[in-house]
């Protein structure tokens, strides 16, 4: 065990290397003008206090109701208890609708948190508690949303700095809680706060094993990952694969990689069973990507387009969170997610451009 232990961290070295090489060979190939903005100190662009229009606490409880009715037109009663994690109901696409206006929701909640701290707070528990009964990690992206923005708008000050540190560890914190509940016998808001108070319940040793497994346990994963999974190409095909699971065979596939039940193989074992070739390729992918992305961050901020340039760091954080926990596939969406995001913004301001503007005499 010892020694599989030593032979993962090696691994983990060369795939640091490789990454490292891949950014710096991004940042070398690009002209004069692209490497001087890597070197740009944009710190004073992170934060900015704008001026909030006053129908912007509107919108926020507009869009709190929608949130609302879509999840009592499709869950119901079943935010309360329900047998199964994910119930069989019909309009699902009203899940998504509530998934994407909470998290815009949890944004302008952010935004308007200063002049309308106690309505920000209130409405922010609402949206929260409705998707908290569903059992959603979205639930730890809307409070980091939320968190993130009141940090952008509160100033470069030590107090917000340390204030936002105490968020992420407090929302990380409930992460670990959300993931645990998913083992639970009956879901809904009931038993999950049941569970809490429960001399039966496992829940805060689950909570913890959580923490434990995302900080440290991720090598020990991965570890075992290499020594039961199969150099299989097929896997490696599929996991990368930007098609929908259901058009590609993941669904058959994700049940052969898995450790346990709750515990699947990691990104990290599955690349580093394919081999040494392998790991270097796909390290110095990742890496000239990442470099790629961060070009992009900075343009963003220099054209202050601060939200834009959080929304890409989130979605790129969340890629380095899951490839510690979660197969392939669950943690490289995030970049195919991101080149969305990205093509989805040069589209619209294409757009944009070409939409007739009013002339000022």
């Amino acid at each position: 065990m010892a020694k599989d232990f030593w032979s993962v961290l090696n691994m983990y070295l060369i795939a640091n290397i490789a990454f490292i090489f891949g950014f710096l060979l991004y940042h070398q190939v690009s002209t004069p003008k692209i490497r001087n903005l890597y070197k740009s100190d944009l710190n004073h662009k992170l934060f900015t206090k704008y001026i909030i229009p006053e129908y912007f606490i509107k919108i926020a409880y507009t869009l709190t109701l929608l949130v609302v009715v879509c999840y009592l037109f499709t869950y119901g009663k079943l935010l309360l208890v329900r047998e199964d994690y994910i119930p069989e109901f019909e309009n699902k696409f009203l899940i998504t609708i509530a998934k994407v206006i909470s998290l815009i929701g949890s944004i302008i909640l952010g935004l308007v948190h200063n002049k309308n701290k106690y309505s920000s707070w209130f409405l922010i528990v609402v949206i929260t508690a409705f998707t908290f009964a569903t059992g959603s990690r979205i639930t730890f992206l809307i409070l980091m949303l939320y968190f993130l923005t009141i940090f952008q708008m509160s100033g470069n000050t030590k107090k917000n700095k340390l204030r936002f540190l105490f968020q992420i560890v407090i929302s990380f914190v409930f992460l670990s809680y959300l993931i645990s509940l998913r083992q639970l016998k009956e879901h809904g808001v009931v038993p999950y706060i049941a569970t809490l108070f429960s001399e039966d319940s496992d829940i805060i040793e689950s909570v913890a094993f959580n923490i434990y497994y995302s900080f440290i346990f991720g090598v020990f994963a991965t570890a075992r990952t290499i020594r039961e999974a199969d150099p299989n190409w097929y896997y490696m095909y599929v996991s990368l694969n930007p098609l929908p699971g259901s058009m590609v065979g993941w669904p058959e596939v994700a049940e052969n990689l898995k450790l346990t039940k709750f515990m699947p193989f990691t990104l990290h074992g599955q690349v580093f069973k394919m081999g040494y070739s392998f790991l270097v390729f796909f390290f110095l992918l990742i890496g000239s990507l990442f470099s790629f992305f961060e070009k992009k961050i900075r343009k963003f901020l220099i054209n202050d387009k601060k939200r834009t340039a959080v929304l890409f760091t989130l979605i790129l954080s969340l890629f380095i969170f899951y490839s510690f926990e979660y197969h392939l596939r669950s943690a490289f969406r995030y970049i195919y997610y991101a080149y969305f995001v990205l093509l989805s913004v040069y589209f619209f301001q294409s757009l944009w451009r070409y939409i007739p503007k009013k002339k000022t005499q």
